[in-house]
């Protein structure tokens, strides 16, 4: 979670799920082959890994949290 900015997500190859938890629960955003998308800032994310991938992550890194990720049920 990353509380001083948002940050900018692109998928350059592969294919991913992120994971955005919302004040409604939980949002999926599904790329596959190339893509992108805006987490905002105070979003707490995760990105579940469905094929070999490469991304690119972009944001200010400071005041970044980190917290164990829930275990998967799939």
């Amino acid at each position: 979670m990353h509380p001083n900015a948002d940050e900018f997500v692109y998928l350059l190859s592969g294919s991913v799920e992120l994971l955005l938890e919302q004040a409604l629960g939980v949002k999926s955003v599904a790329l596959q082959g190339r893509g992108a998308v805006v987490v905002p800032r105070g979003i707490w994310h995760t990105a579940k890994v469905l094929a070999p991938s490469r991304m690119l992550f972009v944001t200010m890194g400071a005041g970044t949290e980190h917290r164990p990720c829930a275990a998967s049920t799939t």
